[in-house]
């Protein structure tokens, strides 16, 4: 059965309707979804209720998926970063903890393990249980901005390297080495990757920003972050943006090469909780 696609905002994002993911996808529609992606960058599976070995099973078709989380976002899960107010037990997060502390930064802009040698290239994020009014995630459409910028701009940015550091964004929200498991710091070093990626599956160029993105590689750090911070305020521009309403059991779906995203702010009383799970890039970008 092919998936019915409708395209949600003026330049990226779609409603993907017609598959139920609680059976294995064919390859057809594993194909379908992987140009649906470089397509629409973004896409929205509306009331699809999946168990842990559901969703691990999805997403796995799509590439090689997390085997190990970090200690400071540690659910009961390895393959899964549980994203929520609450942990497995229904207590709420400590707001002193690193667990809240690390995952306070994803209301930063961000795209997904850009930090990691070979990063995260498709993540989805599954909606298990909602407040009554839930906090939109934003989401970016980095090929849009990229094509405003100009050819004059473009030809000043295509070539150049960014160093993308996992404390980089930490420490934008307070949180310092000293709070993390050193595991975790020796097992993620500083990566490089180009500020201006091609989409293999449709040759077309994108951004690649982060708030994990420090500086330029060769420039000083602080002229490097000086055009990060601009390259993101731009490409977070309300047309390029698209802020999600969640509903219970919504599984939405982002190609981590194109866009980025965040959380929106939410301290209220009821509980929330989102299960993410990702694919990573074969080889180094």
């Amino acid at each position: 059965m092919n998936i019915h696609l409708e395209a949600v905002a003026p330049t990226f994002v779609a409603r993907a309707q017609g598959i139920d993911l609680r059976d294995p996808p064919t390859s057809a529609q594993v194909e379908q979804i992987e140009d649906a992606l470089a397509q629409y960058g973004v896409l929205i599976f509306p009331v699809q209720a999946l168990d842990e070995i559901a969703q691990d099973r999805f997403i796995r078709c799509f590439g090689p998926g997390r085997n190990g989380t970090f200690k400071e976002a540690a659910g009961g899960n390895p393959n899964f970063i549980d994203v929520g107010t609450v942990d497995d037990q229904g207590a709420p997060i400590p707001r002193d903890s690193a667990r809240w502390e690390y995952m306070l930064a994803n209301r930063l802009w961000h795209t997904d393990g850009s930090f990691n040698e070979r990063p995260i290239r498709i993540t989805a994020l599954l909606a298990r249980e909602l407040p009554p009014v839930p906090p939109p995630t934003q989401f970016a459409d980095m090929r849009a901005a990229w094509e405003a910028l100009g050819p004059a701009r473009q030809a000043q940015l295509d070539g150049l390297r960014v160093v993308h550091s996992i404390l980089r964004s930490r420490e934008q929200t307070g949180m310092t080495p000293e709070k993390f498991d050193p595991q975790t710091l020796a097992t993620h070093p500083p990566s490089v990757h180009p500020l201006v990626r091609t989409i293999s599956r449709n040759g077309k160029k994108s951004l690649y920003l982060a708030s994990h993105a420090s500086h330029v590689e060769g420039w000083p750090v602080e002229e490097g972050r000086a055009l990060i911070t601009e390259l993101i305020a731009f490409a977070t521009q309300d047309q390029f943006v698209y802020s999600h309403p969640w509903k219970l059991h919504d599984f939405v779906m982002w190609d981590d090469r194109w866009t980025m995203h965040r959380a929106t702010p939410y301290d209220g009383p009821h509980p929330r909780k989102m299960r993410q799970c990702a694919v990573f890039e074969t080889e180094p970008v």
